[in-house]
């Protein structure tokens, strides 16, 4: 009988194995990087956002709480554009504050692989010779892409070269997934613990 217990723990594991395995990305044979189209909705350097803040947006209340904050500087604020959250996804870079005129926040491409999009992101200075206002300014940029289940990745180029990512939700399909594998394997011993004392006991 404990044979038999060892058998079914081992044939469980090695379930679950395969199962996680198939799951979870293939970095080594992910296809091509492919470009991703988008269009800028909107950019400039008055936003309601005072720090440095990235996000995708997936639906219309999102979008609206979004954008409730972004205009919240602005006497009337201006209605919100419409987006089909069907169809599309919005992302928002906002680059904070910022002490004078000449700063500004871009997109410069969006692509894909077969676990995440990627977003690259620039923060620009103005130049030395650059005549400003001593003036806050609030940096920031909207666009929409196609409608995706892949989860974001904004790489940020810094004003002084520095890349830095901002992985978005933070805790990865990746994760979830051997997350997921190792509790499942916590609940198999555990039953099969279980079995094994009641035959015990009978």
């Amino acid at each position: 009988m404990q044979r038999r217990n060892r058998s079914f723990l081992v044939t469980s594991l090695a379930v679950l194995f395969l199962v996680a395995a198939s799951l979870v990305p293939k970095i080594g044979q992910a296809s091509e990087n492919q470009d991703v189209e988008f269009e800028i909705i909107e950019f400039g350097n008055v936003s309601g956002y005072g720090k440095e803040m990235y996000a995708f947006i997936d639906t219309e209340a999102e979008w609206a709480e979004i954008w409730e904050k972004h205009t919240i500087l602005h006497d009337p604020p201006p209605l919100y554009p419409k987006i089909d959250f069907s169809k599309f996804t919005v992302i928002c870079a906002f680059m904070g504050r910022c002490s004078t005129t000449g700063y500004s926040i871009s997109i410069e491409r969006i692509w894909a692989n077969e676990e995440r999009i990627h977003v690259e992101i620039t923060k620009s200075s103005p130049p030395k010779d650059f005549v400003v206002a001593y003036m806050l300014t609030y940096p920031y940029v909207f666009a929409s892409l196609e409608k995706t289940d892949l989860d974001f990745v904004f790489n940020v180029t810094e004003e002084d070269g520095t890349i830095i990512e901002y992985f978005l939700p933070e805790f990865s399909t990746t994760m979830f997934t051997l997350t997921a594998f190792v509790a499942l394997s916590v609940i198999i011993v555990i039953l099969a613990h279980r079995v094994q004392k009641h035959q015990l006991r009978t």
